[in-house]
């Protein structure tokens, strides 16, 4: 006799031995493991009262969830002959037992098995009866939160077993299970919506919730058998009928576990049921597979490049993927190929129909096996030609070529520039002017406009090294955050808002998710090194352990701040309707193809459903990069959009700040009521002279009138209170009058004490964060990217052919605290400048610092550096970039300096003559012979018009500006309640930023609509730009007060001059000055006959001349 009989014999005898199974039977106990309700009429005796009813029905789980029933009319009768002999507790239709707090049900989305032997009534009038109710309730408020428990029982009067959600999606079986006959009824929930119904082990339904999802248990769930839980006079849901038994776990029982339970309870209650033996791979279904299948699917030969010779090659499947779905054998290729003749191609050799059935019969019992079932995909399958495409090598750092035009040559970076154009028989052009060139600089390292002293200081410098030192003092300037910071944010697609943001109308702000922005400028304004930066963003709550601290450290939150990067996503789970599986997965989905696209510009997209069409990307590493992020957004213990905010303190010292507030609170509502007592008694007496100096013939009725609600008061009440009221009121001013002065010591005492206990509160902050509460979920490739047909598990990782082929990389490193480390590996991994996907990511970042210096990444295609995208003008100079920007340690001020100190920077960007050659040879001036013109992205040209009105508020930090939609769907910022007069005036990357509904004068500059990232954004030129800058409210308040500005200089020559540096950086020409002149006195004329005085006119014409500025190009490109 092996060991495994033995151990299975010893099982047998124990049950026996404990009562659970008849001596004699060969089918154990119910398995215990995951068991957390087991009600046994057998087992009753002391739970029945004298007169046959149950009080109490004791749990034999060990769990103690007994269910009891103390109202003595709700309680249903032990019956010990309920059929042939077997006992049951039979419901009458208005008994119901409970246990008000269930334990054992994990919170959130869990699975859980229920069977239940019972004998319904088949002639009930109760149409809606319920079986099991398991509802999650709120304990503080007594309320039963929608959608958050299960019911088992019937529905509209059809008898068929149907589970249900509370308040959401039903699912029923196909026969009659209240029909007078003990029947064995299971429900089984197993998580993402998935739920089967089971009749005397016939499987009658297996399928998914679809609308109405439940979304999941909350942590206090109560029990009701018989009825809903808390619904006692719902009297059309009693359930009528005897229940014998009752099994409850807290997962989905195996086939195998399911059968023997079955076994069990069929022998025990003498039940007419279909419980079939499980079949098994090895015993049943390989000879099957090996007598008709394996001679062209198995050893040497495998057509179609199928192997039937284990269950993980079938599930691995061939060219057209797995051939068996475990449970689903409707949805099995190998059961439609056998089905309808096409399999196996020898018409002498087809599967039996006993074959057929056990076939069938092991793919819904899940496809059980002895072997270990290997699922993980393979993602091996890059080829050498893949891995030949120029972003996936490692950098060829060469030497800066030598040139012949070594005159216009400033730095290294020329040497590449020239190089390429002396191919081209092209060469630079010369150096714009100064003043054009101080404009362009400040534009792109600050976002802002220099001002004259500014412009006076560089043009009065004549010294060698001018340039540079005005390039040294930009970059160390406050508002360099600001100005790089908005590029960054754009890339993470960052937005204040949660939710799809698809009424213009409804504005829902994160609370606290501005402190990622200002998290954001403070990292560039410091320059913090880009590796660090990318760590913090991706896996900042890995690298402390931030949940034992007593304290935070500035660092701990900064850190904590940062994995807002990864809150970017358009989530809608915080509405319940959407907080269903499928929006779940996309979540998901969104957070890693956003990570993939602003990190590796790389479009995933694709790979959701299929192996990449261009790119070297298999479908399984799509979903081994989500794998990365699932135990952070765990489908499972889904924390919803607005679940992720938390105290920027530690949480002990949270509880304790609420504390000492709340008794702070306390204690100022006490001294408040004693205030407002002392005042009171003066009131009254104040009140009793007036009242006694009315005449005695009416003060009595006076009185009485004015007590007297007002619908309740007679005619003659109404007329004598309105006579009386006012000289009968007492005002506020009266009662501080008559206060004694005793009375204004004790209130000046109490706002003394009040004081002291406002000054006593403490405050804390708000952050949004990412982090692990969970152990790490499976993640499979999804069929068609249908997370309802989960295929091969995967393991986290990046992207194949970012890693050596040859190596085996980690996946996971040691993370503080109790977090799974999966992203702190990628990010170690995206951040070695020794790895190809570190050195590609550098390039990534390189390329887009040229792009926002240039106007045009050196890779045009700055989020593809597929297959798709474009290939580098220059590969050598971007090769040469990222090498320095590595061995600056990730730092992005040198590399960026470098790049503005170039001669190709600094070159002339206006057409002339001369360059017509060069625009018919490289028209879209990808090898820059000349610099771009650019227009200025919406947030500068706003902040242009702050700065020209002289309203800007430079002030760094702090919460969005709010906005407002106005009834005629323009977007302004929101005026009321603004903590200071100009605050509404920062600058523009403040301001409230939403998905859709911007700022309407950011949205006609081209803000963009934030549906995933922006990499680049492309500006538009159209009518409406015009006349915004003419008419809109925000451009004529500015332009009134940048003439109010220049009102300061005496005469009209000297206004446009004025106003000319402060806008576009120059004096005008004196063409320019006639015209501004004779626009001035056309206006002022124009104003003078609308009945202003000559001073108001001339003021008007001015903040025309102003308006006329802002819509220059001058005004809005960089030259």
């Amino acid at each position: 006799m092996n060991s495994r009989t033995l151990l299975n014999r010893l099982a047998i005898l124990l049950a026996v031995m404990a009562g659970f199974v008849e001596p004699g039977s060969t089918h154990a106990a119910p398995p215990q493991e995951g068991l957390i309700l087991w009600l046994d009429a057998s087992e009753i005796d002391g739970d029945a009262l004298p007169d046959g009813a149950i009080s109490r029905w004791t749990d034999k789980s060990g769990r103690g969830n007994h269910v009891i029933q103390e109202t003595a009319e709700r309680r249903p009768t032990f019956s010990k002959d309920a059929w042939d002999g077997h006992p049951a507790v039979h419901f009458d239709g208005d008994d119901l037992l409970v246990a008000e707090k269930f334990a054992g049900l994990a919170t959130g989305d869990r699975p859980f098995h229920i069977l239940i032997v019972m004998r319904g009534s088949a002639n009930s009038s109760h149409t809606a009866q319920r079986l099991i109710d398991l509802n999650s309730r709120d304990v503080a408020t007594g309320e039963f939160p929608k959608r958050a428990g299960l019911w088992v029982g019937y529905q509209q009067g059809r008898k068929k077993l149907r589970i249900g959600i509370q308040n959401g999606d039903e699912g029923e079986g196909q026969s009659e299970a209240w029909n007078d006959q003990p029947t064995l009824i299971e429900a089984v929930y197993t998580g993402e919506q998935a739920f089967a119904l089971h009749v005397n082990g016939r499987r009658e339904q297996r399928a998914v919730f679809n609308g109405t999802h439940f979304l999941g248990f909350q942590p206090h769930v109560s029990l009701a058998l018989g009825q809903h839980f808390g619904q006692v006079d719902a009297k059309d849901s009693y359930f009528e009928g005897d229940i014998a038994e009752v099994l409850v776990y807290d997962r989905g029982l195996t086939a195998t576990e399911q059968y023997e339970t079955g076994q069990y309870l069929t022998k025990k209650y003498a039940l007419k049921t279909d419980f079939r033996p499980i079949p098994q791979f090895e015993r049943d279904i390989r000879p099957i597979l090996a007598a008709h299948c394996q001679d062209c699917h198995g050893g040497d030969v495998r057509e179609a490049e199928l192997d039937l010779r284990t269950v993980s090659d079938m599930l691995r499947g061939g060219q057209a993927g797995p051939v068996i779905v475990r449970g689903f054998p409707d949805r099995s290729e190998i059961v439609a190929m056998i089905e309808t003749g096409k399999m196996p191609p020898d018409e002498d050799n087809p599967l039996s129909v006993d074959e057929l059935r056990m076939l069938r019969d092991w793919i819904e019992a899940d496809a059980p096996s002895k072997e270990s079932i290997v699922l993980t995909a393979d993602v091996t399958n890059i080829t050498a030609e893949q891995r030949q495409h120029w972003a996936y090598q490692m950098l060829n750092v060469e030497k800066p070529p030598s040139v012949d035009a070594t005159d216009r040559i400033e730095n290294d970076i020329d040497r590449f520039v020239v190089a390429k154009l002396e191919e081209h028989n092209l060469q630079l052009s010369p150096p714009a002017d100064r003043t054009t060139l101080i404009r362009r600089v400040y534009f792109d390292l600050i976002g802002l406009p220099p001002t004259p002293a500014e412009i006076d200081a560089f043009l009065s410098d004549a010294g060698p090294g001018a340039y540079e030192r005005l390039v040294d003092r930009l970059l160390g300037s406050e508002h360099f955050g600001e100005r790089w910071g908005r590029h960054w944010l754009d890339i993470v697609g960052y937005v204040d808002m949660f939710g799809s943001d698809n009424d213009a109308a409804i504005i829902k702000p994160l609370n606290g998710k501005w402190r990622y922005r200002d998290y954001v400028i403070q990292a560039f304004n410091t320059d913090k090194p880009f590796d660090r930066f990318l760590v913090e963003q991706l896996a900042g709550d890995e690298l402390y352990d931030w949940k034992s601290a007593e304290a935070f450290t500035p660092e701990m939150l900064e850190c904590l701040i940062a994995t807002g990067f990864l809150l970017s996503a358009n989530d809608d789970t915080d509405q319940n309707e959407l907080n269903t599986p499928d929006v779940r997965h996309h979540v998901v989905q969104r957070t890693s193809e956003l990570v993939a696209n602003s990190l590796l510009a790389l479009t995933l997209q694709c790979a959701k459903c299929h192996d990449h069409k261009y790119d070297a990307l298999p479908q399984a590493d799509y979903y081994r990069l989500q794998a990365v992020f699932a135990p952070a957004f765990n489908v499972r213990h889904w924390v919803v959009s607005t679940g992720k905010a938390r105290a920027d303190v530690p949480d002990a010292v949270k509880t304790e700040i609420d504390n000492i507030n709340q008794q702070a609170d306390a204690e100022i509502a006490k001294l408040t009521q004693q205030e407002a007592a002392i005042r009171a008694q003066v009131r009254q007496t104040v009140y009793d002279k007036k009242l006694t100096a009315l005449p005695d013939a009416v003060r009595d009725a006076a009185k009485t009138a004015i007590a007297t609600p007002v619908e309740k008061r007679s005619d003659a009440q109404k007329q004598l209170a309105a006579q009386y009221k006012t000289q009968l009121n007492v005002t506020a001013e009266e009662i501080e009058a008559a206060l004694s002065d005793e009375h204004r010591q004790q209130c000046a005492l109490i706002a003394q004490q009040i004081a002291k206990q406002q000054s006593s509160k403490r405050a804390y902050g708000t952050i949004q964060h990412v982090h692990e509460s969970h152990p790490p979920p499976p993640t499979y490739v999804l069929r068609r990217g249908n997370y309802l047909q989960p295929g091969l598990e995967v393991q986290p990782g990046l992207f194949s052919i970012l890693e050596s082929p040859s190596t085996e990389e980690s996946q996971t490193v040691a993370a503080a605290g109790n977090s799974s480390g999966r992203r702190l590996a990628l990010a170690r991994q995206l951040t070695n400048r020794d790895k190809l996907s570190g050195q590609y990511v550098a390039r990534v970042i390189v390329n887009r610092f040229w792009q926002q210096v240039f106007g045009r990444g050196i890779v045009a295609t700055s989020d593809n550096f597929g297959v798709a995208g474009a290939a580098p003008s220059h590969p050598e100079l971007l090769d040469w970039l990222t090498s320095e920007f590595l061995r600056s340690g990730w730092r992005a001020k040198p590399i960026i300096k470098q790049m503005v100190m170039s001669h190709a920077y600094r070159q002339a960007a206006v057409l002339t003559p001369e360059m017509a050659a060069a625009e018919m040879a490289d028209p879209e001036n990808a090898l820059l012979w000349r610099m771009n013109l650019r227009r200025l992205d919406s947030e500068y040209v706003r902040d242009a018009i702050l700065a020209s009105s002289g309203k800007l508020d430079r002030s760094l930090f702090g919460e969005f500006i709010p906005v407002d939609v106005r009834p005629d769907g323009m977007v302004v910022i929101k005026k009321a309640g603004l903590p200071t007069p100009t605050y509404q005036w920062r600058r523009s990357i403040y301001v409230l930023a939403r998905r859709n509904y911007h700022l309407t004068m950011l949205r006609i500059f081209d803000q963009p609509i934030v549906a995933r990232n922006c990499t680049q954004r492309e500006p538009s030129a159209v009518v409406t730009q015009a006349l915004t800058l003419l008419h809109d409210d925000f451009v004529l308040e500015q332009a009134a007060f940048f003439a109010e500005r220049l009102a300061a200089h005496k005469t009209t020559t000297e206004q446009i001059a004025a106003a000319y540096r402060i806008a576009l950086g120059r004096l005008p020409t004196e063409e320019e000055t006639r015209w501004c002149a004779e626009l001035l006195q056309r206006q002022a004329e124009r104003f003078r006959t609308d009945e202003k005085n000559a001073e108001q006119a001339d003021q008007l014409a001015l903040a025309q001349l102003c308006k006329v500025l802002f819509n220059t190009n001058e005004f809005l490109y960089v030259r």
